[in-house]
């Protein structure tokens, strides 16, 4: 079992479209995969068509198998649902010995071979626990200065987090809402290359079918696998950056 965690301590970066994508791309290679919504918002049932239900709350609080609690979206793909009843589990949480691993000892018993949370844009207990259960963070992020502050934002939550004796197997950064034409777009980008390496990953870009797709209860996969930000920049015959892309180097992470 390998455990993703999605975060950025800046909201409005693509970590929900993100979230659901690589999670149907994993499915899609015939990994038996969970995607946990532990943002109060409720966007990961949204994103399938379907209504908000106190999924994590049922799990953690009312100590309801997970089985019981997930919901099947596709073949090989599961999602644990949330709605605005997750901050009670935050409260719950809260007041419960060891409570940083909560989520991650509750994970080791479920039999799925990816697991990704979708977490809130805040830091507060839930969101601790995301990153304790997590092998791998993916940083999703604009490539603006507010956006990448938060990326640093999050490394120092990891770092702190390393400390109090978890080990990461590693982390990425992908640059979301991606657009070459922009100076700031590719000045940061340019930075956060010079800074991390091969921790970046190929970018996405902007891309309006995105928000079309949700609306449509649908993935990308399934609405526009052709279009930006899934296949990337055209470059002569080649493409660069895309989930496509991006979904390749994250399986060879899992695969190892």
């Amino acid at each position: 079992m390998f455990i993703f965690a999605l975060a950025n301590q800046k909201g409005g970066v693509g970590k929900t479209t993100t979230a659901v994508t690589l999670a149907s791309g994993f499915a899609q290679n015939k990994k038996k995969t969970l995607l946990i919504d532990l943002d109060p918002q409720g966007h990961v049932a949204f994103s399938f068509g379907l209504d908000k239900i106190p999924g994590l709350y049922r799990w953690v609080v009312m100590e309801e198998p997970i089985n019981s609690v997930t919901v099947k979206v596709r073949e090989y793909l599961d999602i644990l649902p949330g709605d605005k009843r997750t901050e009670k589990v935050k409260r719950h949480i809260t007041l419960m010995d060891f409570r940083e691993s909560v989520l991650a000892e509750q994970l080791r018993k479920s039999k799925y071979d990816v697991i990704l949370l979708d977490m809130a844009p805040s830091l507060d207990v839930l969101h601790i626990n995301g990153l304790f259960a997590s092998d791998w963070v993916i940083i999703p992020t604009r490539m603006d200065a507010m956006a990448v502050d938060g990326v640093k934002e999050i490394l120092l939550t990891m770092g702190e987090i390393t400390q109090r004796g978890h080990s990461f197997s590693g982390y990425s950064i992908l640059p979301t809402f991606f657009d070459r034409t922009t100076r700031e777009t590719m000045t940061q980008f340019q930075e956060i290359v010079r800074a991390f390496g091969d921790r970046v990953l190929p970018p996405v870009p902007q891309d309006t079918k995105v928000r079309e797709a949700s609306a449509f209860g649908q993935t990308l996969w399934e609405y526009t696998n052709n279009s930006p930000a899934m296949t990337g920049y055209q470059e002569g015959k080649t493409f660069a950056g895309g989930y496509h892309q991006v979904m390749k180097r994250l399986l060879e992470v899992v695969d190892g």
